[in-house]
């Protein structure tokens, strides 16, 4: 089995905080910015 294939595909609910956090892993995600100038 592969690294990226380990743990249960999950769905993190990132929009309304624009952070998650995996329960499995704990990887955090945070939405990148969409500024520009």
């Amino acid at each position: 089995m592969y690294l990226w294939n380990s743990h249960p595909k999950v769905f993190l609910p990132i929009q309304a905080t624009g952070t998650a956090k995996c329960p499995y892993c704990g990887t955090n995600y945070s939405l990148a910015s969409d500024e520009t100038s």
